[in-house]
């Protein structure tokens, strides 16, 4: 079926596209340069996350949630400008949190965890390039067990 519909403005049958879409960007996140994180990659994870409340199938909804947490761990060990941290990452981090604490709540405290950690580091992080430089702390929190 094809036309506007609450899920994503597109079509019922997109979320196995929108899942790959989040892996592939959280794959090449790490290898892109700064501009394109931030310019390209960034915004559009960030839009589908704060667009995933929207979705009614719990299922889906969840899987969304669990690869955006996986996108959010890659981008906080990018170097992030004040400028995308105010307006794509505090935001998408937000709203993931609000769906982890709905549809995965043994999630919402490493998304929480997140939120705080870049909220801390933006205060008084350490300045390179003209971002804030993350990794070492997170990072080593965030490795797949």
């Amino acid at each position: 079926s094809s036309g506007i519909n609450a899920e994503y403005g597109v079509s019922s049958d997109i979320h196995p596209m929108m899942c790959a879409i989040i892996e592939s960007f959280t794959m090449v996140l790490p290898l892109c340069t700064p501009d394109i994180q931030r310019d390209f990659l960034i915004p559009r994870l960030a839009t589908i996350g704060v667009s995933n409340s929207t979705i009614v199938n719990k299922t889906k909804r969840r899987d969304i949630t669990e690869r955006l947490i996986n996108a959010y761990k890659a981008i906080l060990c990018s170097y992030l400008t004040p400028d995308t941290i105010e307006h794509y990452i505090v935001p998408g981090l937000q709203a993931l949190s609000a769906d982890a604490q709905e549809v995965i709540p043994e999630k919402q405290q490493t998304v929480d965890l997140m939120l705080r950690e870049i909220i801390s580091k933006t205060a008084g992080g350490t300045q390179h390039r003209g971002g804030t430089a993350f990794g070492s702390k997170v990072s080593g929190f965030f490795k797949k067990k």
